[in-house]
């Protein structure tokens, strides 16, 4: 069955939270410190009320805890959030984060992933901010402590406990319904021939949705080239391709035999949602697991038909959004192989 088209519905963290940083009704606790990714021991005082996130990942984050009144300046990367057009742009015109248009928002807490440079977050510093630099992000699980740990940085526990939850739930009810599944093989190309191999977050989601990353099969690890007679030795069933990147797919021999080409199975994600180590990319994980694992999914409805009950849950914070109707349906397979 070809597949192609934008699969996503609506459109980099290994560390250890802090401990104890929520009261038992959901408020922060403060002061807290943190060490961040520089070794550096952040402490703050009071939940923040003016925030500037630095790359997408973190204004995603806040989006989706519900956090997103407290954000007075994002990058321009960020812009494709809804309410982003009352936030200021931080970004330089090259593209990067400008210290002076950071400063000038005089935040009490600045957010900065894993890929921004340690020496712009050293200026931060040096300018008299708090900065919590996060660690790179190399599975999902990682998106969710990052998720908790962004609540209890910025004073939103409750919400970024709720939304760590519900993604940890999501991740689940994929896993369980398609780990007996045969994993198709897959290539994420992001652009270029540039792919993530193992180790990295992209390749976890690709694993728990129920594929096989030909990158990592290859032993290729963090994000590299891969090369052509690699692609034409591990023959991908699946081409997955970044919405941002266009004409990605070499039009060479070793690409145009491979299976994907052959039956058009070329699936096109938004690069907001895969590329970036945050809440909403279980919406791409559900979409990879519906595209490789159809039947598991067919099963899953007709079970619902036949009387079985699935409950799901909506929550009222802001950028949360209901579980789309495929977690009911996961839900009514787990239910039905307890039941078995």
């Amino acid at each position: 069955m070809a597949v192609a088209g934008l699969l996503v519905l609506t459109g980099a963290v290994g560390f250890a939270a802090p401990a104890a940083a929520q009261s038992a009704e959901g408020e922060c606790d403060y002061p807290i410190t943190v060490t961040d990714a520089t070794g550096t021991e952040v402490t703050i005082n009071e939940s923040p009320d003016r925030v500037v996130t630095l790359a997408p990942s973190a204004a995603q984050t806040m989006w989706e805890i519900g956090a997103q009144d407290k954000v007075v300046g994002i990058s321009a990367r960020g812009t494709y959030l809804n309410g982003t057009e009352e936030k200021a742009i931080i970004s330089s015109d090259e593209g990067f984060a400008s210290t002076e248009k950071v400063v000038a928002q005089e935040p009490d807490l600045v957010l900065a992933p894993d890929i921004i440079d340690d020496n712009k977050v050293q200026q931060l510093r040096d300018a008299g901010l708090t900065v919590y630099n996060f660690e790179a992000a190399s599975t999902l699980a990682d998106v969710a402590e990052k998720t908790r740990l962004t609540g209890q940085l910025t004073g939103t526990c409750e919400g970024a406990e709720a939304r760590a939850t519900e993604f940890e739930d999501t991740v689940e009810l994929v896993r369980t319904a398609v780990e007996d599944e045969e994993p198709p093989k897959v290539l994420y190309l992001l652009g270029g021939e540039f792919t993530a191999g193992g180790e990295t977050y992209i390749n976890d989601v690709i694993e728990t949705a129920g594929g096989s990353n030909v990158a990592a099969d290859a032993g290729i690890t963090g994000y590299a080239t891969i090369s052509r007679e690699v692609v034409a030795n591990q023959s991908p069933e699946y081409i997955v391709i970044s919405n941002e990147a266009a004409n990605v797919i070499p039009k060479t021999e070793a690409y145009n035999n491979t299976p994907a080409v052959q039956n058009g199975n070329i699936i096109t994600v938004d690069a907001n949602y895969l590329n970036q180590p945050a809440p909403r990319s279980t919406q791409v994980l559900e979409d990879f697991a519906s595209a490789w694992h159809p039947e598991t999914y067919e099963s899953a409805a007709e079970s619902l038909d036949a009387g079985t009950t699935a409950v799901t849950t909506e929550t009222e914070a802001p950028g949360f959004g209901p579980l789309v109707a495929l977690v009911a349906i996961l839900g009514a397979v787990l239910l039905s192989r307890r039941e078995q």
